[in-house]
């Protein structure tokens, strides 16, 4: 990973962050937002990354899911969700863990994301990949027979494309 720099990751189609739960009875639910804007920026080894993602265009594979999760989107006011997260580089330098708060309407939630170059060995900062996991709590879904669920968890994973800013 270069030592230095800001990158903007690239808003475009096909551009999304993946969020998976944990299976919840017979299902999980499988999320994917896309990418409105977002920045990477190192300097000295320390590292900032800020995401927004455009939760009032999410998609499922389900359509019940979908329903459902456009549903606690609009409950919730959270249309948009930014995250904000500061963290270093790894020793070896090839990958950054940050920690930070993703924020969506009334909702807040810690998450830790690891980045990791894996564009070409040419300039391996042209694509990362996040990875990362968290847990909401209790949570109400408006889904028949799931209702509320005391510990909601997710992953969280995509491979998005920077430009060098």
């Amino acid at each position: 990973m270069d030592t230095g720099g800001i990158w903007q990751v690239q808003a475009v189609e096909g551009a999304e962050v993946r969020l998976r739960s944990k299976r919840i009875g017979l299902v999980s639910v499988d999320v994917k937002a896309p990418v409105r804007s977002g920045e990477l920026r190192i300097v000295r080894g320390k590292a900032q990354l800020s995401l927004a993602l455009a939760l009032d265009q999410l998609s499922t594979g389900n359509f019940i899911m979908q329903a459902a999760a456009r549903t606690l989107v609009k409950r919730h006011g959270a249309g948009s969700l930014v995250y904000e997260g500061q963290g270093r580089l790894a020793a070896k330098g090839r990958m950054v863990t940050v920690a930070g708060m993703a924020r969506a309407g009334d909702v807040e939630v810690a998450i830790d994301l690891l980045v990791t170059p894996v564009g070409p060995d040419g300039d391996p900062m042209l694509e990362i990949e996040l990875t990362g996991s968290a847990s909401i709590g209790r949570v109400h879904l408006p889904l028949p027979g799931l209702g509320t669920i005391d510990d909601f968890s997710f992953d969280v994973d995509a491979r998005l494309a920077l430009n060098l800013g």
